[in-house]
């Protein structure tokens, strides 16, 4: 090979194998035309970043078992022929390998390595407690004087909640009991005909939530109301 072969102009890159001898310091007639040519010091970029990347020993068996692979389909030929005639250059078939077993590395990363992470210890909960709610429930006959639930185990304190039956929110509060009195605040809400619904959330002291209830609806019949 000549200096006139070897110094291409851009856009006729180099050969997937000729970048890899100018990486390996085996091509070092290549740097000049690597350092013009934007494709190839693209290439030469993910190529080198890619060998730089720190392989962790479970993963070594996964890489050896594709490069077997990628050996034994094509033991002889350079594995960028099978891709035969294309209106792409050669450059782009090369970096979409590169970029394919970097992606492939990332993944097996991903796959491996929940199962070695050490337990966060400031992780959520897992709420395996239901708040149970007494009352009020259903169609009452007059207006509930309070609301009441069944305690929950290392429970802090509850926060309480009413909602309209779409889900917006009417009033909040926290408490450490398992009993809340039905204050003009709350009742203000309790028109004739008009469905509410009320939940529990289970706190602990640090405002994490251990347990919480479903909706639970209610109704005070017309009659009633203002009585």
């Amino acid at each position: 090979m000549n200096d006139n072969e070897a110094l291409r102009a851009p856009g006729h890159c180099l050969e997937p194998t000729e970048i890899e001898a100018f990486i390996e310091g085996r091509a070092d007639q290549f740097a000049a035309h690597v350092e013009a040519c934007p494709a190839c010091s693209h290439v030469a970029a993910s190529y080198r970043e890619f060998l730089a990347a720190d392989v962790r020993m479970e993963e070594k068996a996964d890489l050896e078992w594709i490069e077997s692979r990628l050996k034994k389909q094509a033991p002889k030929r350079n594995w960028f022929a099978w891709l035969g005639p294309s209106p792409l250059p050669r450059w782009a078939f090369s970096l979409a390998a590169i970029l394919l077993i970097v992606a492939g590395s990332l993944q097996l990363r991903r796959m491996a390595g929940p199962g070695l992470r050490p337990p966060d210890s400031g992780s959520s909960v897992v709420r395996s407690a239901q708040v149970h709610l007494q009352s009020p429930s259903g169609d009452v006959e007059t207006e509930p004087a309070f609301f009441q639930w069944d305690p929950v185990d290392k429970a802090s304190a509850y926060e309480f909640q009413i909602t309209e039956v779409d889900g917006t929110p009417l009033w909040t509060c926290r408490t450490n009991q398992t009993k809340l009195n039905s204050a003009p605040d709350i009742q203000r809400f309790m028109l004739p005909r008009k469905a509410l619904l009320w939940r529990v959330k289970a706190l602990t002291a640090s405002g994490g939530v251990i347990a919480e209830s479903a909706s639970e609806r209610f109704k005070v019949l017309p009659s009633t109301i203002g009585k």
